[in-house]
């Protein structure tokens, strides 16, 4: 604490020899002047440090005691202004760089949005400029709870908003949901029906009347669940059909036909060592770059580097980076471990896009044969998948039976 106290206030390191250093001692204590790191070189001669400001003080003291001081070291900031005070220009420079700091602090340079999935960045920053919401603004005129009402107001998905500022950055973190459902009353009555062949596994039925059940097969078009369902009065009469829109979870197994081939002969590219360096870059909308375009045998890989000042503060300037590679082809041969991996992979491929899909795969029936010239990869999957297919419901004319109108008719 004491050395940036002597850096901020200024400090002298002397030397002080003579007869009387004991009493020149006492004298400064008696006059509170304070010396620090005080140490004894020779018999006659001491070593010390002061505040600048006291070393005036030390002019009576050194007449009664008749020793010599010698100013040995200078230190601290006031002597450094002393020593730079011509340089006006860079002094100018601290105060301007100090204030811009201070303008450019009550301002919003970072824009952070986290926790969001369905919408990108781009979209949401969009959407925030619109509404006057940018880099650079003010942080007087961030209304954290307006942006937060706004974004859901907009964006029905984003359930949950927070809006902060910390330093320069406004921090948006949101949570998405799942769109709420509408009301089952403003949906139109309708059929549940099979998209596909096969033989129902699970079934929840919510809303509607089930016209199949768990183990039965069904067809492509088969009415799974019907939206009309029938009001039964306590003798267990039908005296009328509601219509409802049908609404189940229906789970059907079914095969998948799966058929790859491809050849074992095939050409290989070989990179060589040659290569190429061009670079590029674009202010706005204007382009220019070293690069001469696409050849035959090359394949380049493109690199920008925009340029950003925060996170999602990009100014319109980018660097571009071409380089191109030689390629080489000749013809090669798969092993059988390399086809059979290779055929694998498509498999793998195949079935991750299924699964994209919600479908689940109980039972993999593929086999792979490989002859001289090609690969091929046949069979079937028996998977699971969600069907119900929403169909119009036929609606007739709404006939009540009651007891009086069968006594009417008998």
């Amino acid at each position: 604490m004491r050395g940036l106290l002597q850096l901020f206030r200024g400090c002298l390191c002397i030397s002080i020899e003579g007869e009387q250093i004991e009493r020149f001692l006492n004298l400064c204590r008696c006059q509170k002047i304070s010396l620090y790191e005080v140490k004894r070189t020779e018999e006659r001669k001491i070593n010390a440090s002061l505040y600048w400001k006291d070393f005036f003080k030390l002019l009576p003291v050194r007449r009664k005691t008749g020793v010599k001081i010698h100013i040995q070291k200078k230190r601290g900031f006031p002597f450094w202004i002393y020593k730079n005070k011509a340089r006006k220009s860079f002094f100018a420079g601290v105060i301007l760089c100090g204030a811009l700091i201070i303008l450019l602090s009550g301002r919003v340079w970072n824009i952070h949005i986290e926790g969001n999935i369905q919408y990108a960045d781009p979209e949401i920053l969009g959407f925030l400029e619109e509404n006057g919401i940018v880099h650079g603004m003010a942080k007087g005129k961030v209304n954290c709870s307006e942006i937060a009402d706004s974004l859901r107001r907009n964006y029905p998905e984003i359930t949950w908003v927070s809006a902060k500022l910390s330093g320069t950055r406004l921090l948006l973190t949101v949570q998405e949901g799942k769109k709420q459902k509408k009301q089952q009353t403003e949906l139109p009555p309708c059929d549940l029906k099979a998209e596909t062949e096969g033989e129902i596994v699970k079934m929840i039925t919510r809303a509607g009347t089930p016209l199949m059940k768990t183990g039965d097969v069904c067809k492509q078009g088969d009415i799974l669940v019907s939206g009309k369902v029938p009001i039964i009065n306590d003798s267990k009469e039908m005296i009328r059909e509601s219509y409802v829109h049908a609404d189940a979870d229906i789970y059907v197994r079914h095969f998948v036909s799966y058929y790859y081939e491809f050849p074992l002969i095939y050409e290989k590219e070989i990179p060589e060592e040659k290569t190429r360096k061009a670079y590029g870059f674009r202010v706005g909308k204007w382009y220019a770059s070293f690069y001469r375009g696409a050849e035959k045998g090359w394949k380049t890989v493109t690199e920008e580097f925009p340029l950003r000042i925060t996170e999602n503060f990009c100014l319109p300037v980018s660097l571009y980076s071409f380089t191109s590679t030689r390629y080489k082809k000749i013809k090669s041969v798969y092993t059988k471990e390399e086809a059979e991996q290779l055929a694998e992979k498509k498999l793998h491929l195949f079935e991750k896009k299924l699964m994209e899909k919600g479908v689940q795969i109980s039972e993999n029936n593929v086999k792979i044969d490989i002859n001289h010239t090609v690969c091929t990869s046949s069979g079937k999957l028996i998977v699971i998948e969600k069907t119900g297919m929403e169909a119009p419901v036929q609606q007739e004319e709404e006939k009540e039976r009651t007891a009086v109108d069968g006594e009417q008719r008998n």
